[in-house]
């Protein structure tokens, strides 16, 4: 049923999110298939995020005495209500709306939208009556008052503190150190307390999680909507004081973004695209850090700083990304700056070049805004970069080292760290165990260096001998390119010739190591092995190591994540290769970024991709897989479709 579902609709999720790591996220048949889909995740700090209401039990009631569930849940043996059947258009940008249609006659009767404060963990859930007669609703919103990564039963519900309270237009629950207000624009509302039990969420089976939990509603709403009538109920995690200014803010957010309307316009214009897209980076940004993907991911600094070029596009990018710069160069310690900062009880520095991909970014803002910063912020962020080269060159303390004979990085086996992006540990032990010197740790090593020499002053280039490293690592890259194919890695001195995307991170940065042709043939293999419509593999298909899908337990997918799985985020390298390659056929070169984005620029156009996957299948790809929305993912595409706009408009 589940496949009939996604096919019928789209496989792709909605989502909308606030500053503070609040989302709100779902299907878009509107039932519930994660323990993440909600209507109010509650962001807080240090990565905290609270699942506080789940969904809403829908019914409509005709004149005629017709009536029907609008709202749709998956048990274990069946679906019910199915509400999903009445769901005749829907859009999940600028904002999810669907619109329900009524059997008889086949008129549409109501739109839904759902929308979220920039600022506040607040929702604005709206139904508004487009048919050409009244009716009413009444509407259980279900609870759920849990961590987002946990579910909740009934037992659970009797443990702690719980109180509620209601007045005619309002609702108030609180439960252990969290509240939900909830606050109506008509109708009433009144105390009526049910369970709902085993509620299913297959997707999370399929994961090899706990697959139900129980939710409670202990509020009814009734309204009454005449024709153009609507009721926006506002769930809330604090009191609001002024309910129209509230309401008000939600609104100006979303009004200078296109909206799709059915029959009219079902397709954004290439303008609006752009609009739509500045929107989904805007998603992620989270004061002075970025969020890395919704729903489970929090805040990790390589994703951070290999995306962050999409953030000086925004307006006000130039303070928004100063801000995040400054951030983790305040948490830097050793010249390493923190790579996971995945909840309130973890922040882990275990990375190598999340801290290369932050000094590299440095100098690219430093350049892209050097009228526009102040003296004393350019100095901080210089500073930062100098002690980022230091610690590298001289801390022996570090889990990775330089090899001055040939001034490449090295990652020691004794280290047991997963130190690169490919950073999957299972029972302790580095799935993709890449020691030694992996190639695009080289990349980024040279280019921060070459950046060095073109910005610092010669007397710190001079006493960490930055020259002679820079010799050392041109006359050795050669290593890993035998003629034909580039290797992963070095180890011991020799290529481990896996074929692997990491080579194109290398080759994708401004400053080349490499002779023209090499760069050449490493096009030619990415087409042969790697590229997919939807992004590239991590691994060849002709490996032994390949795996084809992405499925299954924690351990399966891990098994699977960087060995073939595809990374929408590697078509950002992967274009910035073809534009050296291409340099001189701009056609060819537009023809060939163009191929990279083209399913997910027709599912933004047309409303019915909410967000860009962190993932797909390594064969047949073409259900989104891992996170629903990705912050490097979104970061690619919109940096691409620039690189095409400017291909366009020269």
């Amino acid at each position: 049923m589940l496949t009939e579902l996604f096919e019928k609709f789209t496989p792709y999720e909605w989502v909308v999110s606030n500053q503070k790591g609040g989302y709100a996220l779902g299907s878009t048949f509107l039932a519930n298939l994660r323990k993440y889909h909600g209507l109010l995740i509650a962001g807080y700090e240090k990565g905290k995020r609270v699942h506080l209401v789940s969904s809403v039990e829908e019914q409509v009631f005709f004149p005629s005495g017709l009536s029907y569930f609008l709202d749709t849940n998956f048990y274990r043996d069946t679906i019910f209500p199915d509400g999903f059947k009445l769901i005749k258009h829907f859009f999940l940008r600028p904002f999810p709306q669907f619109y329900f249609f009524c059997p008889e006659s086949k008129e549409l009767f109501l739109k839904k939208t759902i929308k979220m404060h920039p600022q506040k963990n607040l929702l604005v859930l709206s139904y508004e009556n487009i048919s050409s007669y009244p009716f009413k609703l009444i509407l259980r919103p279900k609870l759920s008052f849990r961590d987002h990564h946990q579910v909740i039963n009934r037992a659970d519900w009797g443990k702690g503190f719980v109180e509620v309270e209601t007045n005619s237009y309002t609702g108030m629950v609180i439960k252990d150190r969290f509240s939900l207000f909830i606050y109506l624009s008509k109708g009433f509302l009144t105390r009526e307390d049910l369970f709902y039990y085993q509620v299913f969420y297959p997707i999370e089976e399929i994961r090899g999680y706990e697959a139900t939990e129980d939710l409670y509603a202990p509020f009814k709403i009734e309204a009454e909507l005449k024709v153009k009538d609507s009721l926006k109920i506002v769930f809330c995690d604090e009191t609001i004081k002024d309910l129209e200014e509230a309401l008000a803010q939600v609104e100006k957010r979303y009004q200078p973004l296109p909206v799709l309307i059915p029959h009219k316009k079902e397709v954004f214009s290439r303008k609006e695209y752009f609009k739509i897209l500045e929107q989904m980076v805007e998603d992620f940004l989270l004061g002075d850090d970025i969020i890395a993907g919704f729903p489970w991911f929090y805040c990790w600094g390589r994703d951070t700083f290999i995306g962050i070029p999409a953030v000086f596009y925004l307006e006000q990018g130039k303070e928004r990304a100063l801000k995040i710069f400054k951030n983790y160069a305040r948490r830097m310690i050793n010249g390493v700056i923190p790579n996971v900062i995945e909840d309130e009880n973890e922040t882990n520095y275990n990375s190598v070049d999340a801290t290369l991909w932050f000094g590299l970014r440095i100098f690219q803002f430093l350049e892209t805004f050097s009228h526009e910063l102040s003296s004393s912020d350019k100095d901080e962020l210089f500073s930062a970069v100098k002690e980022i080269i230091e610690n590298f060159c001289t801390n022996p303390d570090l889990p990775f080292l330089l090899d001055p004979e040939d001034g490449f990085i090295e990652i020691p086996p004794q280290t047991n760290k997963a130190l690169t992006w490919m950073d999957v540990v299972l029972d302790g032990v580095p799935v993709t165990p890449r020691y030694g010197k992996p190639i695009e740790i080289q990349g980024l090593w040279y280019n921060l260096l070459k950046f060095a020499e073109k910005h610092l002053d010669k007397p710190f280039l001079k006493k960490l001998r930055i020259l002679n490293l820079l010799r050392l690592q041109e006359k050795n890259f050669n290593k890993f390119f035998n003629g034909e194919l580039w290797a992963d890695r070095l180890f011991n001195q020799e290529p481990v010739f896996e074929i692997r995307p990491n080579y194109l991170i290398a080759l994708s940065l401004p400053f080349d190591i490499a002779e023209k042709q090499a760069i050449k043939k490493g096009i030619e293999m990415a087409k042969q092995e790697l590229v997919t419509p939807f992004g590239l593999r991590t691994l060849s298909p002709k490996d032994p190591s390949f795996r084809k899908k992405y499925f299954g337990t924690q351990r399966m997918r891990d098994l699977a994540y960087h060995n073939g799985t595809v990374w929408v985020w590697l078509i950002y390298p992967y274009a910035e290769v073809l534009k050296k390659v291409y340099a001189e056929d701009k056609d060819r070169l537009k023809l060939e970024l163009e191929g990279l984005v083209k399913v997910f620029r027709e599912g933004i156009t047309r409303g019915k991709m909410g967000g860009v996957p962190e993932l797909y299948d390594g064969e047949n790809p073409g259900y989104p897989k891992g996170a629903h929305a990705q912050f490097w993912s979104v970061a690619a595409l919109f940096l691409v479709e620039k690189a095409i706009e400017e291909l366009t408009t020269v």
